[in-house]
């Protein structure tokens, strides 16, 4: 048997400073692995391209006949007669129909053809919502003129308004106020009016 006396015992100060230095090594083996690592670079995160707003493709034209309506002394008998035309433009009848009554206010190439329209008379504003076509002219529209000059006018401006639509309503107004009378001579104008309603109501 052993001697206990010969059993060696590691004093416990020896032992404090072996964990001193274990716990040394270690915290110098973590600072140089740390220190040694390549700093991370900061995450810039790109920007979202813009994209271009799209360009809105113009509208498509088409072509379409329309006519203008002029008097015409056929055998000293006033009447309202057509000429057809081709207007190229969106396929919108607002804007066909605004063309149309332009040309009309400029006045017939025929000389056979005559306007009643009194020079000078604009088309202030011309909008139309299914049937109904609602026109306002300018107030030259209403100057000078006998009956026969009113009735030929107003039949002019009937006729070349609903020349897309035979059936069409024409609210006519002049500078924005329904015109209900036309001329001195009182001119009683129906509103809406029609086709029919001029032919029925006004003669030459």
């Amino acid at each position: 048997m052993e001697d206990p006396q010969k059993t060696r015992v590691i004093p416990v100060g020896i032992m404090a400073g072996i964990a001193a230095c274990l716990i040394a090594v270690g915290a110098g083996l973590s600072w140089w692995t740390l220190s040694s690592r390549s700093p991370k670079e900061p995450v810039v995160s790109s920007p979202t391209p813009t994209l271009p707003l799209p360009t809105p493709s113009p509208s498509p034209t088409v072509e379409k006949i329309l006519n203008l309506y002029w008097v015409e002394d056929k055998n000293g008998q006033f009447a309202i007669v057509s000429q057809p035309i081709k207007i190229q433009a969106q396929n919108d009848p607002t804007v066909f129909l605004n063309i149309a009554l332009d040309q009309l206010f400029a006045g017939a190439s025929d000389p056979n053809q005559l306007s009643e329209i009194p020079k000078g008379t604009k088309l202030l504003n011309l909008t139309t919502n299914n049937d109904d076509i609602y026109v306002d002219l300018s107030p030259d529209f209403t100057q000078g003129g006998g009956s026969a000059s009113m009735i030929g006018r107003l039949g002019q401006i009937v006729y070349t308004s609903t020349t897309l639509n035979p059936n069409g309503k024409v609210w006519l107004s002049v500078a924005g106020k329904p015109l209900t009378v036309l001329g001195g001579e009182g001119l009683e104008i129906p509103q809406p009016i029609t086709r029919s309603t001029f032919d029925q109501e006004f003669q030459f």
